[in-house]
């Protein structure tokens, strides 16, 4: 009797063991991948898009005074930081390239 409870308790304990270490390593494929040259991302789309999230999380706690009218700015700057990101790298995608988010400000 003592036998096979002990025999219950360590086979739970190697399952319970087991599990913990699978979901340890499925937490570590689930993440993005992380090489000596910095963070990689699965989609180019991806990436522009967190760079541009990174960059309105950012502005907010770096620029002094930062109000409604600074945010739309930031907005606007966040908006040509992701079309200049997803752009093709190529000689005629950045000759046709306008920054239409940022024209408001030019005649200010």
């Amino acid at each position: 009797m003592r036998d096979e409870r002990k025999s219950k308790k360590t086979a739970l304990k190697l399952l319970l063991t087991i599990a913990i270490v699978a979901i340890f390593f499925y937490y570590l494929w689930q993440q993005d991948i992380v090489g000596s040259q910095g963070k990689l991302y699965p989609t180019k789309e991806k990436m522009c898009a967190e760079f541009a999230q990174s960059y309105l999380r950012t502005i907010q706690k770096v620029e002094p005074n930062f109000n409604d009218e600074k945010w739309q700015r930031a907005v606007d700057i966040e908006t040509e930081l992701h079309k200049l990101c997803t752009l093709d790298l190529s000689q005629e995608a950045i000759k046709g390239y306008k920054p239409t988010a940022l024209d408001k400000y030019r005649n200010q």
